[in-house]
């Protein structure tokens, strides 16, 4: 399959109307043809319907609605001629017709960039010609204009020279692959155009391919081509230089690459439980047939669909591609609501959808359940801002765990990591999900990458699921299923952990999801953390009850991967306790694998501490809410129970004695009395911050 770059579609604002000045060709030097192009509109121009004062430097702050017409006279075409134009900040579809046929769309892109679109033979006519680029949405303000038509076809324009790669496994193997090729100067990502290959996904600088082999064209220039297969993989790369040749000259550069394991994940398998394409989801850019191939090139073992309030089957597309060997699909959906977007899964295809207009967590979610899903994840808690994000909407107490107005939480986890919504805090989601964990919302994490687009790597955000079987077309789904309920899953983005907690009480090693006594011995954890050569972590850290208890560097050596051993000792607790690690790395900036934010990061989910001796595993909360009774309106005997506790489960007490106080008479002498007392009998040094400024927020409150 050959393409230029371009997808065909089928297809009143500004209309500009230039002249067109028919161009003489005449001979000179080696025989080539001059070709002076024609300007058809020079102008930039601000189309959409948003005042934007930051663009006034480049067009005018005030919108032109499109669609943006432009009229030219011409000569019919009998060859391939060239559209060149600048476009900026183009999110959603923008039609491009001449004479009503259609050129196919602008390219998605959000910096000022300067694009080519072929205009097919005949298409041109003599005489009048109008060129129309049209909006699909009147909202989607960008920047286009400064159009110059060639006549001549893209390779001559772009002196376009042949470039073959082929990309190997360490055995020599073919393999689905990323190629990924940048200017060396700048690390730009370059415009490849005549895309040959058996099944790939291309965008500026990215070209996904099934088989490891990929064949397209490039301007000359200096570049350097990488070859990756997603985290689990080393890099392979190479310089190239592509010389200026004389038109009718050419040269094909074969590059061979070769691309090795480099993080063994064995016993676990990645699993991406968010993600879309355009074809089902209505935006991004991703088709179906292009996710494919982009999850079996990133390494994706188990591949969740999840397009908004769609239940779609990847299975018939993964077959006819002949992808079937590299992951397992699981049907699902993004169910789109006003109160958030929730993944579930596995479901029907052809099911009916669960109903999204449901505006109550807990009837949205048993109407989910009752369409047979067996996880339901709540997505991006914090997007599209803090605070406009689920989390945000309904009041989170980041320090109690409280919801207001919430009958309950019934998610089985919620995005930790989710590599396309921006968090510059690697730790503000922890923070959330610690205080629910307190309160006793026993929900668990999982890590994904929302990916819509070709660009943006599907599986970069993942959750490692622990699996009997290895092979990716054969994970069994509801095991898989119930280990995502267990908890026996790490998130990843860039790194990969996993840990062990043992103690002398408990008679084998605890595993994430486990729950494990500890006595008077406390217990020794060992953290493994595992990356690609390409990938630094940084340190890891001990969370205990959301607290931090410890911090460790990690060993690595430059551009060599990691796996080491890091461990930990959990001292004896008075109350039972949730144990949690977290891995943190530097960011990815290379082309292959950039990550949004300056970091990488891991985790896992948590180990439950059995401490107290008595019956099964307390939460912070129900340990609070214990001592609260005990102490009742007692300041002194509350005070002397919250010295020996943690502050997790000293807010949770103080937390539910609140709640009793408000029951009372003369709550707020009460309330004075006992928190003064509180303070003398805790005896604070300064050293439970946390703790204080719940009191603080108590004393004002």
């Amino acid at each position: 399959m050959t393409r230029y770059g371009l997808r065909w579609f089928a297809g009143s604002g500004l209309t500009r109307t230039g002249s067109m000045v028919l161009v003489a060709l005449s001979l000179a030097g080696h025989g080539e043809a001059q070709e002076v192009p024609t300007t058809l509109d020079a102008e930039l121009h601000h189309l959409g319907d948003s005042v934007l004062e930051a663009w006034a430097d480049l067009v005018p702050a005030e919108p032109t609605p499109g669609p943006l017409v432009v009229e030219f006279g011409a000569r019919s075409n009998r060859d391939e001629h060239v559209l060149q134009l600048r476009q900026r900040d183009v999110d959603d579809p923008w039609r491009i017709e001449l004479n009503g046929t259609s050129l196919g769309e602008l390219r998605r892109a959000k910096e000022l960039r300067t694009e080519y679109y072929v205009v097919p033979p005949r298409v041109l006519k003599d005489g009048p010609n109008r060129l129309v680029f049209a909006p699909t949405k009147s909202t989607d303000d960008i920047m286009l204009g400064e159009v110059v038509l060639h006549r001549r076809p893209l390779r001559e324009v772009l002196r376009l020279q042949r470039v073959a790669v082929e990309v190997r496994g360490p055995d020599g193997a073919r393999l689905p692959v990323k190629i990924s090729i940048a200017r060396t100067a700048d690390a730009s990502p370059v415009e490849l155009f005549a895309v040959e290959g058996a099944a790939t996904a291309v965008r500026p600088g990215i070209c996904y391919t099934a088989d490891g082999d990929a064949r397209f064209e490039v301007s000359p220039g200096r570049y350097r081509v990488f070859a990756s297969r997603g985290f689990e993989w080393g890099v392979d790369r190479i310089d190239l230089e592509v010389p200026e040749l004389p038109a009718g000259d050419a040269r094909i550069d074969t590059l061979r690459l070769v691309v090795a394991p480099e993080v063994d994940t064995a016993g676990f398998v990645a699993a991406d439980t968010h993600i879309h394409t355009v074809t089902h989801s209505g935006h991004g850019d991703a088709s179906v047939e292009e996710r494919m191939v982009t999850l079996a090139a990133e390494g994706v073992e188990l591949a969740i669909a999840t397009d908004h309030n769609h239940n779609i089957d990847y299975r018939p597309t993964q077959r006819q591609m002949g992808l079937g060997r590299w992951f397992t699909p699981v049907v699902g959906n993004e169910v789109t609501t006003e109160v958030g977007h929730i993944n579930a899964f596995p479901l029907g295809a052809k099911d009916r959808i669960p109903d999204h207009r449901l505006t109550d967590w807990i009837q949205v979610v048993e109407d989910i359940r009752d369409r047979g899903a067996e996880v339901v994840i709540l997505n991006h808690p914090r997007w599209p801002q803090i605070p406009t994000g689920p989390f945000g909407k309904f009041g989170l107490d980041r320090l109690t765990g409280e919801l207001p107005g919430q009958r309950g939480v019934p998610f089985d986890a919620m995005e930790l990591v989710n590599s396309t919504t921006l968090q510059p805090d690697p730790l503000f989601l922890f923070t959330d999900w610690f205080a629910l964990l307190n309160h006793g919302v026993r929900m668990l994490a999982v890590g994904s990458s929302d990916s819509h687009t070709v660009g943006d790597p599907v599986g970069q955000g993942r959750t490692y699921v622990r699996s009997a079987s290895d092979d990716p077309a054969r994970i069994d789904v509801a095991k898989a299923c119930a280990a995502f309920r267990a908890g026996d899953t790490s998130v990843s983005m860039g790194i990969f952990c996993d840990v062990t907690v043992g103690s002398p009480e408990a008679s084998r090693r605890a595993v994430m999801g486990d729950t494990l006594e500890v006595g008077a011995a406390g217990a020794v954890a060992r953290l493994r953390v595992a990356a690609p050569g390409w990938v630094t972590p940084r340190e890891a850290i001990c969370f205990v009850n959301g607290l931090e208890s410890a911090r460790q560097p990690v060993p690595s050596t430059a551009d060599a991967p990691t796996d080491v051993m890091v461990e930990f000792a959990v001292p004896p607790r008075p109350h039972d306790a949730h144990l949690v690690f977290c891995v943190l790395g530097d960011g990815v900036k290379e082309p292959f694998w950039p990550t949004q934010m300056p970091y990488t990061i891991a985790a896992t989910n948590p180990v439950w501490l059995d401490c107290d001796g008595e019956r099964g595993w307390s939460s912070p909360r129900a340990s609070g809410e214990r001592i609260a009774a005990q102490a009742g309106d007692d300041a002194a005997r509350l005070g002397a129970a919250l010295a020996t506790a943690d502050d997790a489960v000293a807010i949770q007490a103080l937390h539910a004695a609140r709640r009793a106080w408000e029951k009372g008479t003369h709550v707020a002498g009460l309330k004075a009395r006992v928190l003064a007392k509180l303070r003398e009998a805790v005896g604070f040094a300064g050293d439970r911050p946390v703790l204080e400024s719940y009191l603080d927020e108590l004393a004002q409150d």
